[in-house]
């Protein structure tokens, strides 16, 4: 169960990436990502699509997933991102906080 888990955080991490990112990977790197992991392809069917081997699937993959990293680690948009959208939500907590009570105080009056 922590297998699948950990397989849907990493999906759900590498799909952030590419929202940020995928402009700038080429159209060839842009297909074989979108190919195995929007299409939910095996790498064998991934293969079949692209005309290429298993193995080129999963080298070009990889390569693209580290150049995503890469690009994170450079710029850290996607970290920064998910840092203000918390910082967002609870602010918007806290003002629906003192609204409430500003209502109470106000209903007393």
């Amino acid at each position: 169960m922590n297998d699948d888990n950990d397989f849907l955080k990493r999906r759900i991490y590498f799909n952030l990436l590419y929202d940020f990112y995928s402009p700038l990977l080429t159209a060839r790197q842009r297909k074989v990502y979108e190919t195995l992991c929007f299409s939910d392809l095996t790498l064998t069917e991934a293969a079949q699509v692209l005309g290429i081997s298993r193995q080129g699937v999963y080298i070009l993959a990889r390569h693209v997933m580290d150049k995503l990293e890469e690009i994170e680690r450079e710029l850290s948009f996607a970290v920064n991102t998910k840092k203000l959208e918390e910082r967002i939500k609870s602010l918007e907590a806290e003002n629906k906080e003192l609204r409430e009570k500003l209502r109470e105080k106000t209903d007393k009056n």
